[in-house]
């Protein structure tokens, strides 16, 4: 069912609180969507459109879900809602007056509907930190990660789910306090949304000195990243801590996004020695990413091209050479090409090193590639 087709099934006193949970119920430590589901009426007569005044809806929370019942009255809809929680909340019982914009309803306030499942979440949060204290490796996990570094880690959600009679699985949700602000423009743009990364540790039991990690990124940033191919954390150690183990996580995400965007500015260096040793050869090259460049060359009286390839990480990683003949084709009736990766080449060397040791290069490689495209021979 679509967000037009749930909204014209309510009261459309109740519509417009639905409305807003639908385009912006986004909540939790990963901004995570409020869904709706099973529109209802409490109605003995019903009309085909426009009665419901009751549904459920499912909130994200620690790498879970929790459902909720939301309980409108249609014949009295300025009336604020009443709440059934899931069986896994069945000692969540807030007081009234805890939930002050409940106790405050104002249907006048589109919003209404939202701030008073946003405070719920917030009480809900303080009710799962009650029950970690009756489990003390659980409460030692959680309290020495939030002590870290002045509350550097203090954007945590946790959740004791019961498995069976006796087991009880903890996960802990928590916000990686990650600056991706330095990320390339070009690399983002094309993803809206927030930059955010979250690190998901589930422990099997509250007594488990063992435990499942996974890392969560916001579009934008695995994009940016280069994929979740590229997204390798460690695994949990056994007999491990959060409060070790969460910052070599978030200091290996900080150095991934640190050699992206000093590739760039490396990407640009190189980029700009090229221009200066070849500028009058350049045929073209990426101006938004400078990942790549075209040159045409000249070397008694044989013509060629070279295109250069540079990896989003570099200079960590070496650029690809590849060399095309402009007269003879290969396989395929394609043009002759060479590539070429294991010419002279240190991420220590300035772009302008780069270039001059790549001119260097050009002169004892040219004549080979000439040989090998005359004769129909790749080399190397």
């Amino acid at each position: 069912m679509d967000d037009e087709t749930i909204l014209e099934a309510f009261d459309p006193e109740i519509a417009k609180f639905v409305e807003v949970l639908l385009k912006n119920g986004n909540v939790g430590v990963f901004g995570g969507s409020i869904r709706v589901l099973e529109p209802k009426t409490g109605q003995y007569i019903i009309s085909q459109k426009g009665c419901c005044d009751r549904f459920r809806v499912q909130v994200p929370f620690a790498g879970s879900t929790l459902t909720w019942q939301v309980i409108f009255n249609s014949v009295f809809p300025e009336n604020p809602p009443d709440f059934m929680f899931g069986p896994q909340e069945r000692t969540f019982i807030p007081e009234l007056e805890n939930v002050k914009s409940l106790v405050n309803w104002d249907a006048s306030n589109r919003d209404c509907l939202l701030v008073v499942i946003k405070e719920l979440i917030h009480l809900y949060k303080e009710f799962q930190e009650n029950l970690l204290r009756n489990y003390s490796r659980m409460q030692f996990e959680y309290t020495s990660l939030l002590e870290l570094d002045t509350g550097k880690f203090n954007d945590v959600e946790l959740l004791l789910a019961r498995k069976g009679v006796r087991d009880t699985s903890v996960n802990f949700l928590i916000k990686l306090p990650v600056d991706f602000s330095e990320i390339p423009e070009f690399l983002t743009k094309d993803n809206p949304g927030e930059d955010l990364a979250v690190l998901l540790v589930s422990f099997q039991n509250v007594e488990s000195n063992k435990a499942l990690p996974q890392l969560y990124l916001s579009p934008r940033v695995e994009h940016a990243l280069g994929g979740s191919a590229s997204l390798r954390i460690p695994a949990f150690p056994t007999g491990g801590c959060l409060m070790d183990y969460v910052p070599n996580v978030c200091e290996l995400l900080e150095n991934m996004v640190d050699q992206l965007v000093k590739g760039y500015q490396k990407r640009s260096e190189y980029i700009a020695a090229f221009l200066s040793h070849f500028g009058r050869s350049v045929l073209e090259y990426d101006v938004e990413s400078f990942s790549k460049i075209s040159i045409m060359f000249e070397m008694q009286d044989f013509y060629f091209t070279m295109h250069i390839t540079l990896p989003a990480y570099f200079p960590r990683d070496q650029p690809e050479f590849m060399f095309q003949s402009i007269y003879h084709t290969g396989t395929h009736s394609k043009p002759y090409t060479a590539i070429v990766k294991d010419y002279p080449y240190s991420p220590r060397w300035s772009g302008n090193e780069m270039a001059e040791r790549a001119r260097i290069y050009l002169n004892e490689y040219i004549p080979e590639f000439k040989r090998a495209s005359v004769s129909q021979i790749r080399v190397r």
